[in-house]
């Protein structure tokens, strides 16, 4: 699907995964605008999220995960912080969860980033 914008490609895609009452656990490391409309706007529409750390441990990623967690979200290099997401460690949790892995591009090419081979679902 094509959108004018990143922000708006982030939402369409997390809130078609989740509505009230469900769960999102996201690196807490992405760009400012989407940690505004995960932590506030989607709050506002009923849908909780777990912020973890990039560096976290997998045992810390996978205890950030509750039985209505719908989906994972992290950017492969966060901007503006330039921190740089252990794709494999994120998608791997997310399959393990049964979950789907959304993520952002802000900063570089899809091509670049193989996103097939790492296991994200939606970029």
């Amino acid at each position: 699907m094509l959108t004018s914008s990143g922000q708006a490609a982030n939402f369409l895609a997390l809130f078609n995964i989740c509505t009230c009452g469900e769960h999102i656990v996201a690196s807490s490391s992405i760009y400012g605008g989407t940690f505004n409309l995960i932590d506030v706007t989607m709050r506002k529409m009923g849908v909780e999220v777990t912020f973890v750390s990039p560096d976290c441990t997998t045992e810390e990623l996978n205890a950030a995960f509750r039985d209505n967690t719908r989906a994972v979200f992290g950017e492969t290099i966060a901007n503006p912080a330039l921190t740089v997401l252990d794709i494999e460690k994120f998608a791997a949790a997310a399959h393990a969860h049964g979950v789907p892995f959304d993520r952002g591009q802000h900063l570089c090419h899809p091509r670049s980033t193989a996103a097939p081979l790492t296991g994200v679902q939606i970029l």
